[in-house]
């Protein structure tokens, strides 16, 4: 026996949940590839520095 359907539902809902569910995934997706890609570079950076011989590589903060 075939699922009963309710009449009041709109056909396309479903996809549009599956879309909006899509749209999240790939900002969280962009979001997290431009944190990486940060801390990547940073981290190359740091390790430039520490190849080059250089002792005072950490990143020194001044909180005001």
């Amino acid at each position: 026996m075939p699922p009963s359907r309710n009449p009041d539902r709109d056909p396309g809902e479903a996809g549009r949940h599956r879309a909006l569910a899509a749209m999240v995934f790939l900002i969280v997706l962009v979001v997290g590839g431009v944190w990486l890609a940060g801390a990547l570079r940073r981290e190359s950076a740091r390790e430039d520095c520490l190849a080059s011989g250089r002792r005072d590589c950490a990143v020194l903060r001044s909180d005001p």
